[in-house]
């Protein structure tokens, strides 16, 4: 309420106009449809004139404004540990979403995209989201951190000179999802915050959240983002994720049963899911992209990625 004042705006037309009410953020225990949510924004960019309107909300907002999910993140020990739990308990904050991190070498990208197709105008939930994440990087590793790149997948906006100052960090637009690049050494940053006692409080609560919000999609988008992460000279065994899990085979074996899934389904789909990532970077051999999904032959890769797209690697580029 008080940035769409700061920006001119008339709160009681813009609540009215996607059906809130300021009582509806009276309570942190209140919840909103993803959808109003991102609508609020968009008419709030709408009506104060400020097309970057999310952008600058992201920007000033600290991370334990995100609630739960917030302090589990800045109670942990370590920035690893800090987004491991975001990934992890995600589901618990925001629904019908993807967040998690991606492996380019040394480098990390950490993705943000909401999946819901009904969902068509999300430009600011966008920027705020990627706003709020730049800030839990800040608060481990100091206010003037910088990502290496940011991208996002709207197109190029008016006064995008402010995302830029924002991120301080080439912006792209465009893109096939949202996103900014990491050196993986920030990931060993200790959260000054950090407080054992408090995590413990909270992560039962986002852990029976998870649970009642389970899902086939936010349950393989957890998994699949892992295995992306472990992609490399061969791709992950049940084994290996469940013990990333902290399971039994038998037990994640039943999960993946549970949610309707196949291990080898989820494979493929983080390997199409690097591959389109990867096919970006036009300096990136496609010997190279092979090796980095897990393929010991070119000709595999390019077997897998027809059928995934209908087209050859090197067409796919020229195109």
């Amino acid at each position: 309420m008080d940035l769409i004042q700061k920006y001119s705006g008339d709160p009681d037309s813009i609540l009215g106009n996607v059906h809130l009410h300021e009582q509806d953020f009276s309570s942190p225990y209140n919840e909103l449809p993803l959808a109003q949510f991102c609508n609020l924004f968009e008419e709030a960019a709408r009506q104060t004139g400020n097309s970057n309107f999310g952008l600058h909300f992201g920007g000033q907002f600290k991370p334990h404004h995100l609630g739960a999910i917030g302090y589990a993140a800045i109670s942990s020990p370590t920035l690893s540990t800090a987004l491991r739990s975001m990934e992890a308990y995600f589901p618990a904050h925001q629904g019908q979403s993807s967040f998690g991190l991606l492996q380019d070498s040394d480098i990390l990208w950490l993705s943000y995209r909401i999946f819901d197709p009904c969902i068509s105008n999300r430009r600011q939930d966008a920027e705020l989201s990627m706003g709020m994440f730049l800030n839990i990087f800040r608060h481990a590793l100091g206010p003037e951190w910088a990502p290496l790149e940011v991208r996002f997948e709207h197109e190029t906006p008016d006064a995008a000179y402010e995302h830029e100052k924002l991120f301080a960090a080439p912006v792209r637009f465009g893109r096939r999802t949202n996103a900014f690049a990491f050196r993986r050494r920030d990931l060993d940053a200790r959260m000054p915050s950090q407080d054992p006692y408090l995590f413990s409080v909270i992560e039962p609560f986002l852990k029976s959240r998870c649970e009642l919000r389970r899902s086939p999609e936010s349950f393989a988008t957890i998994v699949r983002n892992q295995i992306k992460l472990h992609l490399g000279d061969m791709p992950p065994t049940i084994s290996e994720m469940a013990r990333i899990f902290g399971m039994p085979d038998h037990t994640f074996q039943k999960q993946l049963r549970e949610h309707g899934l196949t291990f080898q389904d989820l494979v493929n789909a983080a390997r199409k899911e690097l591959a389109l990532h990867y096919m970006e970077d036009s300096d990136m051999h496609l010997t190279e992209v092979a090796h980095c999904l897990g393929y010991s032959e070119l000709s595999a890769f390019s077997r897998a990625f027809r059928n995934w797209t209908g087209m050859s690697p090197q067409r796919y580029r020229r195109t």
